[in-house]
């Protein structure tokens, strides 16, 4: 029933299924787990459920622990998409960010998971890059080296980008990111082969590197071959 409709996820969070949902989440079941998780997902498309869902006592402390500990593929999958949907609103992405694991687990999936858990783990992560409070957990758990190793996976390399560079807002990413091996070079390279939002993108995160990084990683980006020709080849 949640699948469909606005006035369907009201009523059925308004009946008092949240809570009854979230305690499958613990479910040796694997059936029972992934439906009951991916129930809570099509609740928390509706904008009001997102709050309800948020202040009910555990249920992120579980969703997150179903994202670490799913008994399925899906089941995990549909995690990064639900904290996709509850990291829409501004209050919750710190929330999310605290939640022990949740960083850290989403920047596994990117890396290891199937094309379609790695889009949901990086849609996540670029809202939760938003968040000017964000920087060091994404830091500290491996999140920002997740994200610039994804440049490489054209399924997910124009919204890494895009999370770099919100990221590289605070000069010690900037620097951090400057210093992976091939962060630049995938940059410059997503400049070349990228969709035009990917190329809006990568250029958008080597102009913030540039401008937050200090003059060594503005003269790493210089001299990469082809950055000049490509830059022209932009403007034109």
């Amino acid at each position: 029933m949640a699948k469909t409709g606005k006035e369907n996820r009201s009523f059925i969070a308004e009946g008092g299924a949240i809570p009854a949902l979230y305690r499958l989440f613990r479910s040796t079941n694997p059936v029972a787990q992934e439906n009951a998780l991916t129930a809570i997902l099509n609740i928390s498309i509706h904008d009001e459920n997102k709050r309800k869902i948020m202040e009910e006592n555990g249920c992120l402390e579980l969703i997150v622990y179903v994202l670490r500990y799913g008994l399925t593929t899906e089941a995990r999958e549909n995690v990064a998409a639900t904290l996709f949907s509850l990291s829409a609103v501004h209050d919750f992405k710190k929330m999310i960010v605290d939640e022990h694991g949740s960083v850290a687990t989403l920047a596994d999936l990117l890396m290891q998971g199937s094309p379609r858990g790695k889009k949901d783990a990086v849609m996540a992560l670029f809202n939760l890059s938003t968040h000017p409070e964000s920087w060091s957990q994404m830091l500290n758990m491996g999140a920002v080296s997740a994200l610039a190793g994804a440049l490489r996976d054209e399924i997910v390399a124009e919204e890494a980008a895009g999370a770099l560079t919100l990221l590289m807002r605070h000069h010690i990413l900037a620097q951090t990111i400057a210093s992976e091996d091939t962060a630049i070079t995938n940059l410059v390279g997503l400049m070349k082969r990228g969709t035009p939002k990917a190329k809006e993108n990568a250029i958008a995160a080597l102009q913030e590197m540039c401008r937050r990084g200090g003059l060594n990683v503005i003269q790493n980006v210089a001299k990469m071959p082809m950055f000049s020709g490509l830059i022209q080849t932009i403007l034109l």
